[in-house]
This record gives C-alpha cells, structure tokens and sequence, in this order.
C-alpha cells in the first residue's frame, strides 16, 4: 500500500515536472555573451502582429516581459515587465521600436515570427 502512494507521488510529480518544462520553449540565441536564458512563456497571433511573454532567467534575477511584434515590419513593443510573476505585470505599452541585430528582443522575434 505504501509503495502504491510512493508511486503515486512520482508520477504526479513527473507529469507536473513536465507540463511546467514543456511550457517554457528556450528561445534560442543568435550572439553569445549573455549569460541570462531566454524562455518563451505564451505566444498569441493575430494577423501579422505576436504577443508574446518571455522570461529571463539571469545570474541574481528573473524577469518576465509582455511585447508585441508585428512580423511585417519587424517592429516590436514593450507591453510591461515583472520582476515577480507574469500576473503581475501591469501594461503601460512603450512606442515601437526597430530591434538591434543580435539583441534579445531580435532573437524572440525571429524565433516567434518564423
């Protein structure tokens, strides 16, 4: 009976483990330097224009950013950040902005627009 509950508990765990992993996409970097890692969280279209939340993971912090991107014109915006959680991020949406070649901001649109 114990090792029942023992099993039990692993596989809950094992398939909790998984779901949490598999809804965090590394988003791979095209420029070595940084030493945060970037993880694509949510990702929604409509039209040529993707809202997408990432998280940083860097050496002392972690953070979560909201943006959009118009995949026509390779424009992005800043939507809000959190150093928290991803609920808490409150909206206040910068102007567009061209990207910098080699930026993180560049790598999440050409890994979410492809």
């Amino acid at each position: 009976m114990l090792s029942q509950k023992i099993i039990a508990f692993l596989v809950g765990t094992l398939i909790t483990s998984s779901t949490i992993a598999a809804s965090e996409i590394p988003i791979p970097r095209s420029v070595a330097g940084d030493k945060g890692k970037y993880y694509l969280l949510e990702k929604k279209k409509s039209r040529a224009i993707v809202r997408a939340l990432h998280k940083r993971v860097g050496v002392d912090s972690v953070g979560y950013t909201l943006t959009e991107t118009n995949c026509k014109t390779m424009k992005m915006r800043e939507l809000g950040y959190s150093e928290d959680s991803p609920s808490s991020i409150k909206e206040n949406p910068t102007k567009w902005f061209e990207l910098v070649p080699g930026s993180s901001k560049s790598d999440l649109a050409n890994f979410i627009c492809r």
